[in-house]
């Protein structure tokens, strides 16, 4: 097997990894995904000092030990939050470690609720639900009354803003954050490439 051969495996293993772990931390699945994540290690390690490489396969491998890092420092993460007993409500592993850490740390002593990224509202209604029911609990927390909001509004208000920020910014997908700030419920969007 050549080296773009085995460097398409990497990726679709990784790809075929977040998708596992989604499934672990949406209930499906009872155990992490051990095996499969020791084969993309071994993979990343075989290439690390691996000299017979191109200048864009070694970028094409660069790029793809980066996203691989990214997603692993998120998945420590939620798997710390679901040993504690909290919620680990990001819904989808997508979100860069930096993009967390930098809204965690405006917060100083407010706190992020949920995150979800969202590249299709219309065929991710579970996600949406999920993303509701969070900024619902918030609002009931910090003594708003939620019981204007209908799922049906937000999901049509967060397709047109998901298509509008696509279209603006070029993007593939948009990252919302539900947080509480001085006291109120707080829901933001960013492109996310």
């Amino acid at each position: 097997m050549d080296v773009d051969q085995e460097l398409t495996i990497l990726e679709d293993g990784i790809r075929r990894l977040k998708i596992e772990y989604e499934i672990f931390f949406n209930g499906g699945a009872k155990r992490l995904p051990y095996d499969l994540r020791w084969r993309v290690e071994s993979l990343i390690k075989k290439y690390s000092d691996f000299g017979k490489m191109s200048s864009a396969q070694r970028f094409r491998y660069n790029t793809l030990v980066a996203k691989f890092q990214s997603y692993s420092d998120l998945w420590r993460r939620m798997v710390k939050s679901k040993e504690e007993g909290r919620p680990a409500c990001i819904t989808v592993p997508a979100a860069d470690a930096e993009a967390s850490i930098e809204i965690q740390g405006q917060a100083s002593g407010d706190r992020m609720i949920c995150q979800l990224v969202c590249s299709d509202p219309e065929a991710e209604e579970e996600k949406l639900q999920n993303l509701f029911k969070s900024l619902v609990e918030a609002k009931r927390e910090c003594g708003e009354k939620p019981e204007t909001l209908q799922f049906q509004t937000f999901k049509k208000f967060l397709a047109e803003k998901t298509a509008k920020l696509k279209d603006q910014f070029k993007c593939e997908s948009v990252c919302y954050v539900i947080s509480v700030e001085a006291g109120k419920v707080k829901l933001t969007a960013k492109g996310k490439i």
